[in-house]
């Protein structure tokens, strides 16, 4: 038993002329060449075709060389700056101290806003001015609260 052999890719394609009932394809004439799939004019001397010498039609895509002064070189984006410290730590610093001027024992609160404003000062892009208030303000918060505790553990003694 021997089995047929399938169709071969010209078999099928003239089937499908007859099938859709267009007529062939003329074959092209013989003064014009192909090129992959370009149509090209055909081979003129140097003299003739001028800076055309490839032979290609004006219209023809052009070729770009993968090297050269054409290209961009690539510049990565800059990357956004960090967040600045400087407004966290002079926001710390005023509620530390309001606090400080009624009770000593936020006292943290104005270390948290001495620590946050000198690695503001420390940081390029932070705001040096806003920095250094916050810095003062967070300074005078623990000596009101120091005071207030010195004050209020003398308090104890007594009695």
């Amino acid at each position: 038993m021997s089995d047929a052999q399938p169709p071969t890719r010209r078999a099928r394609k003239e089937d499908a002329e007859v099938a859709t009932g267009l007529p062939p394809v003329p074959p092209l004439p013989a003064d014009v060449r192909t090129a992959g799939s370009e149509m090209t004019t055909p081979e003129l001397t140097t003299a003739e075709a001028g800076d055309d010498a490839d032979g290609r039609l004006p219209t023809a895509q052009l070729e770009m060389a993968a090297f050269g002064d054409h290209l961009i070189p690539y510049i990565p984006p800059v990357p956004p700056a960090p967040r600045s410290v400087a407004p966290w730590a002079l926001g710390v610093a005023i509620l530390a101290l309001v606090a400080a001027l009624f009770t000593g024992w936020l006292l943290p609160l104005g270390v948290v806003a001495a620590v946050l404003s000198i690695v503001s000062l420390r940081r390029r892009h932070d705001s040096t001015s806003v920095a250094v208030w916050a810095l003062a303000l967070s300074l005078l918060a623990v000596g009101f609260s120091a005071g207030w505790l010195v004050w209020g553990f003398s308090q104890l003694a007594v009695g």
